[in-house]
C-alpha cells in the first residue's frame, strides 16, 4: 500500500468520525433544546399564572371577595391547563379594564420565571417583553440589550390587555449554554486524541512501508550481487585447472569487496529504526489506551450525569402533579360529599360589582340563546401572598390545610390513588421503568404504608418528601425502580457516535501495536537476512580467495593431498556460490511473477539419497534419515525447484529439532497426486502459528520454537511459491513439543 493511500484513508476515517460526532451533538442540541422549549413554555404560563393571581390578591378586598369570574364556552372542550391559561389571560384584562391596574408588573414576572427555569436547570439569557400582537412593537422589556439569536426559544404568548393587542412573552437565549460548552470541550479532546491516534497510526504505517521498501532495496541489492557473481565465480572455476592462482586470488577479491559494499549498507539500513522509538510507540499505545478508557468513563458518567438529573427533574415535577391530583380529585371531592355544606374549601364572602354584572348576563345569555360555559371564580386570599416554586405544589398544600382543618376525622392520604396518577404521568414522559408511592414518619423514616416493595434500592430513584401535615410528621415520597436503562436510552444519540469513535481510536492503537510486532519481526528478518548473506557469501570467498593465496605461494609444493584438498575446498566454495545464485535468480523470477519451470521426469529415490547423503555429510547435529519410497515414484517438475524444495523442509526440520533429528521421508500416490512427506521428531508448530509459516518473511517467534534459530521467513514461503507454480501443494501437520510432518503434493504424471 503507497502511503498516499493510507494517508487517504486515514483523513477519510477521521472526517466521517468527526461528523457522526458532529450528527450526534446536532441531534442532542435540537432534542434538548425541543424539551427545552416545552420547559419554559410550562414555566412562562405558572409565572403568568401567579403573578397575575398575586395582583388579585394585593386588591383592597377582604378575604374571599370573587373579583372575576373566568369561563368559556362548554362546546370548545379546553383542559383544565388550556382553561386555567385562558382564565388568567381573562383576568389580566379585567384587572387593567376594570380595576384600573396602571400597568403589568413586568419585573415581577421576570423574577418568578427566572426562579421558576432555576429550578428546572435552564440558565440561559432571560428577557420578559410586552409587545403588540397586531404591530410587532416591543413596548416593555426586562433585558432591552440583550442580543436574540438562532440559539433563543421565544415562548408563548399570554395577552394582558386583548382589546389593545398587548401580550406578553418570555425570550430565553441558550438555555443549555453550560451542557453544551461541557461537551464542546469533551468534544475536543476525543477529538484531539483521535486525531493523535490517526497521525500516529499514519506515520507508524508509513515507517513500515519506508521500512519494508529498505528491505526490498536491500534484498534486491543481494539479488543483484549473487547474480553478478555467477560470471566470476565461473572464470574462478575454469581457472583451477590451470592452476591461475593468482587470477583466481584477484577476482575473489574483487567479489569480496562487492561484498562487503552491499553488506556495509545493509548494516546502516538497519540501524535507521532505533529503539527507541519503538520504546515511544510503545509507550503512545499504552497511554492511547489509558486515555481512551479514561476519556470514555469522563464522557459516559457526564452524559448519565445530565440525563439522571433532567429525568430526576421530571420524576419529582410528576410526583407533586400526583400529590395535586390525589388531593383536587379525591380528597376534595371526599371532603365535599362528606360535608355537604361546604361547597368551597375557600368561603366566599361577597362579590364585587363588575362579578354581580357578569353572572346576570351570563344568565340572560344562558336563557336566552341556549349558551352555556364553564367557570370558575378568582378569590382574594391574602395570605397566598408568597412565590413558591411551584403554584401546583402551593395550591394543593393551601386545599390539605383546608381539609385538615375542617374534616374529622381527617382524610387520609391515598397511596393508591397517587400512585395511579404517578404511573400515568411517568407514561407520558416515557418513562416506563416501574413506580410506587411510600408514606413515611419523619424524621425517623419508619415505613406507614406503600404500594409496591418496602425497601428502597441502591439504583432506584426517590423524589423529595411532602409533608401531609403542618407538622410534617408524615410525609410521602414517590420511588422510581431502576431507570437506569430508561436514562441510558435517553442519550442514545451521544452514546453511539462516542462508541463509534472510541471503536475506531481503539482499532487505530491495536493497529499500531501489531504495526509496531510487524517492525519488530522485520527488523529481526533484516537482521537475520544480513547475517546469512555474509556467512553465504563472504565465507566462501573467504575460503577461495585464502586456498588461493596459500596455493599462490607455493608452500604446499610438496604435499599433493592438501593441494588436492584445498582444490576441492575451493571447487565445493564455487559451487556453493553457483547454487546460491540460481536460488536467488529464482527468488527473483517469483517476486517477479516470471517463475520459468524446466518440467522434466524425475525418479524421486535417487534425488532423495542424494539430498540425504549432503545433509549427512555437513550436519552438525547427530541426524538420522528413514527413507520409504519405491524405486517407480516419478514427479514431473523442475529439477532444481525440486531439490529447493525438499532443501528447505529437511534444513527447517533439523533446525527446529532437539540434539538427536530423526527425519523419516516416505513417497506415496494417491487420489492423482505424488505425495513427499517429510516428518521430523522435533519441537513443533503451535496451532495457531501454522497458517502463518507459508507467508513471506513469517517465521516463529524465538519463544515458542525455543530453539533461538534465526531465519528470514523465505523458505517456506519459497515452497508454496514453487508447489503453486507446480499446481501442487504444500500442508503441514504438528503437534507442539512432538513433531511437525509438511506434505507436498504434485499431479501424477
Amino acid at each position: 500500500m503507497k502511503s498516499r493511500s493510507v494517508i487517504n484513508i486515514s483523513i477519510i476515517g477521521l472526517l466521517f468520525i468527526v461528523l457522526i460526532q458532529l450528527g450526534g451533538m446536532v441531534y442532542a442540541y435540537k432534542t434538548q433544546m425541543k424539551e427545552a422549549e416545552q420547559s419554559i413554555n410550562k414555566y412562562f404560563w405558572m409565572a403568568f399564572t401567579e403573578t397575575v393571581d398575586d395582583i388579585v390578591n394585593n386588591l383592597p378586598y377582604p378575604d374571599g371577595t370573587k373579583v372575576n369570574i373566568i369561563h368559556y364556552p362548554v362546546r370548545l372542550k379546553l383542559g383544565k391547563n388550556e382553561f386555567v391559561n385562558r382564565g388568567m389571560q381573562q383576568t389580566a384584562q379585567v384587572l387593567q379594564k376594570v380595576y384600573k391596574l396602571k400597568e403589568f408588573p413586568l419585573a415581577k414576572f421576570d423574577s418568578l420565571l427566572h426562579k421558576k427555569l432555576e429550578y428546572a436547570d435552564i440558565k440561559g439569557k432571560v428577557t420578559v417583553e410586552r409587545f403588540n400582537v397586531n404591530t410587532g412593537e416591543i413596548l416593555e422589556s426586562t433585558n432591552a440589550g440583550m442580543r436574540t439569536t438562532i440559539a433563543a426559544i421565544t415562548s408563548e404568548k399570554a395577552f394582558i390587555y386583548k382589546d389593545r393587542g398587548e401580550a406578553v412573552r418570555a425570550i430565553v437565549v441558550f438555555p443549555f449554554a453550560n451542557i453544551m460548552r461541557n461537551v464542546l470541550i469533551l468534544f475536543a479532546v476525543t477529538f484531539l486524541l483521535l486525531g493523535v491516534a490517526v497521525y500516529a497510526l499514519v506515520l507508524q504505517i508509513k515507517s513500515l512501508i519506508r521500512q519494508q521498501n529498505n528491505l526490498q532495496e536491500q534484498q534486491q541489492d543481494f539479488y543483484v550481487l549473487a547474480e553478478q557473481m555467477r560470471e566470476p565465480v565461473i572464470e574462478i572455476i575454469s581457472e583451477m585447472p590451470r592452476e591461475n592462482w593468482n587470477v583466481i586470488e584477484e577476482k575473489s577479491t574483487s567479489l569480496l569487496g562487492m561484498t562487503e559494499k552491499t553488506l556495509s549498507k545493509a548494516k546502516t539500513e538497519a540501524l535507521l529504526n532505533p529503539a527507541r522509538k519503538r520504546i515511544s510507540l510503545k509507550t503512545f499505545s499504552i497511554i492511547g489506551l489509558t486515555g481512551i478508557f479514561l476519556l470514555l468513563a469522563i464522557w459516559s458518567a457526564y452524559l448519565y450525569r445530565i440525563s439522571y438529573e433532567r429525568m430526576e427533574f421530571k420524576v419529582q415535577d410528576n410526583f407533586e402533579k400526583a400529590f395535586y391530583d390525589e388531593t383536587y380529585y379525591n380528597r376534595c371531592i371526599s371532603f365535599f360529599s362528606v360535608y355537604k355544606d361546604r361547597k368551597e374549601v375557600i368561603k366566599v364572602t361577597r362579590n364585587t360589582p363588575y362579578v354581580d354584572r357578569f353572572l346576570e348576563n351570563i344568565r340572560k345569555l344562558s336563557v336566552e340563546k341556549g349558551y352555556h360555559f364553564w367557570m370558575n371564580g378568582i378569590l382574594v386570599y391574602h395570605i397566598y401572598n408568597k412565590y413558591d416554586v411551584n403554584s401546583q405544589l402551593h395550591a394543593a398544600y393551601t386545599m390539605q390545610d383546608s381539609i385538615n382543618n375542617s374534616a374529622q376525622p381527617p382524610i387520609v392520604f391515598s397511596t393508591q390513588f397517587a400512585d395511579s396518577v404517578f404511573a400515568l404521568e411517568l407514561h407520558k414522559n416515557d418513562i416506563s421503568s416501574e413506580s410506587d408511592i411510600q408514606k413515611l414518619a419523619y424524621p425517623s423514616g419508619e415505613l406507614l404504608a406503600h404500594t409496591g416493595k418496602p425497601h428502597v434500592g441502591i439504583m432506584d430513584m426517590t423524589t423529595k418528601l411532602i409533608p401531609l401535615d403542618k407538622d410534617s410528621t408524615e410525609c410521602v415520597r414517590g420511588v422510581v425502580r431502576s431507570p437506569q436503562s430508561h436514562i441510558v436510552a435517553s442519550i442514545w444519540y451521544m452514546l453511539l457516535p462516542l462508541g463509534i469513535t472510541f471503536l475506531f481510536i481503539c482499532i487505530c492503537v491495536c493497529i499500531q501495536i501489531h504495526i509496531e510486532r510487524l517492525q519488530r519481526r522485520l527488523k529481526q528478518f533484516q537482521q537475520d537476512f544480513t547475517y546469512s548473506m555474509i556467512h553465504d557469501m563472504k565465507s566462501p570467498l573467504n575460503s577461495i580467495m585464502m586456498g588461493a593465496h596459500v596455493l599462490m605461494g607455493g608452500k604446499l609444493a610438496n604435499k599433493p593431498e592438501k593441494i588436492e584438498k584445498y582444490k576441492q575446498l575451493m571447487h565445493d566454495e564455487c559451487e556453493h556460490l553457483l547454487t546460491l545464485s540460481g536460488k536467488v535468480l529464482m527468488l527473483t523470477q517469483i517476486d517477479r511473477g516470471e517463475l520459468q519451470l524446466h518440467k522434466e521426469t524425475v525418479v524421486l529415490l535417487p534425488l532423495l539419497k542424494d539430498v540425504t547423503e549432503k545433509f549427512l555429510l555437513k550436519a552438525i547435529k547427530k541426524v538420522h534419515f528413514t527413507l520409504d519410497c519405491k524405486e517407480n515414484y516419478l514427479v514431473y517438475a523442475d529439477m532444481f525447484c525440486l531439490r529447493e524444495v525438499i532443501n528447505n523442509l529437511i534444513d527447517n526440520a533439523i533446525k527446529y529439532s532437539k540434539d538427536e533429528v530423526e527425519i523419516a521421508i516416505s513417497c506415496e500416490e494417491s487420489d492423482g497426486f505424488t505425495m513427499i512427506k517429510v516428518r521430523d521428531n522435533g519441537i513443533g508448530i503451535p496451532l495457531k502459528e501454522q497458517q502463518k509459516i507459508f507467508g513471506k518473511f513469517e517465521r516463529l517467534p524465538a519463544g515458542s520454537r525455543k530453539s533461538g534459530v534465526s531465519g528470514f521467513g523465505l523458505g517456506l514461503n519459497y515452497v508454496q511459491q514453487v508447489m503453486e507454480a507446480h499446481n501442487g501443494t504444500v500442508a503441514v501437520e504438528s503437534v507442539e513439543g512432538s513433531y511437525s510432518e509438511f506434505v507436498i503434493r504434485f499431479p501424477l504424471c
